[in-house]
This record gives C-alpha cells, structure tokens and sequence, in this order.
C-alpha cells in the first residue's frame, strides 16, 4: 500500500478510535436523581435496564477500539488492507467503510454464511434435532 494511503488510513483509525473514546464519557452508575434521592423500585428495574444496555454499548465500543488498534499495528507491520483469508487486497471503498476490516468482502460473506449455518446447527443440536435426518423414519 502506498506511504500515502497508509497515511491516510492511520489518520482514519486514530480519528475512530478519538470519537469512540469521546463518547464513551458518560457515568454507568447514576446513584441518585437530581434531588438527591434514590429512585422508587419500578425506576430502579428501569435504571437497571439502561445500565445493561451500557454496558452492552460500551462492550461493543471496548471490542471497536482493539479492532482499530489491531489495525494501525497491521499499518506497522505493512499488512493492512490484505485479507487474513485469501490474501488479495481489500477493496478501498471497503476500508473506508470499515477501515479495521481483515477479510474482503468475499470472504467475510463466506465467514458470515458459515456462521449462520454453525448457528443454525447449534439451535437444533440444542432441541435434539438433526438436520438432513428423516424425521420419524421407520
């Protein structure tokens, strides 16, 4: 990849990773209200809902930031922009729209459908079904 792209591409990941630690500032614990009271139960259930949903959010923001740093070390190592799968090159319009991305989108549409199926076969090994199996043969 040309020193210029590269250039640019780091620039993308660093302003990512800026952004998501910007909005990653707000408090998971509210611990009272603006009178100084603790909420009644029913506010408690809701605040406990928000609170999971926080941290979910953040989860996911915590895993986003790897991800981007993860990609500015493959800058480093002069391997950003090559799939991990079947080592062409990563499209431009795919890096800008997921500058962390490893696989071209070829292959990160195979690793998607292998990944439905796998979910697909857990959910019925689950209920004890078996899929392609003749059901109540004799």
């Amino acid at each position: 990849m040309a020193a210029v792209k590269t250039k640019r591409y780091r620039s993308i990941l660093h302003h990512r990773i800026e952004e998501i630690l910007k909005a990653n500032g707000k408090p998971l614990f509210p611990s009272a209200d603006s009178n100084g009271l603790l909420p009644d139960v029913n506010d408690l259930a809701s605040v406990e809902t928000e609170r999971l949903y926080e941290y979910a959010l953040k989860d996911r923001e915590r895993r986003s930031v790897v991800e981007l740093i993860d990609a500015i070390k493959r800058i480093d190592e002069g391997v950003y922009g090559i799939c991990e799968d079947c080592g062409k090159a990563i499209s431009e319009k795919r890096l800008l729209a997921a500058p962390a991305a490893t696989l071209c989108i070829e292959c990160k549409a195979e690793a998607e459908k292998r990944e439905r199926t796998e979910k697909i076969m857990r959910t019925h090994s689950h209920y004890g079904m078996q899929l392609g199996d003749p059901s109540g043969g004799n």
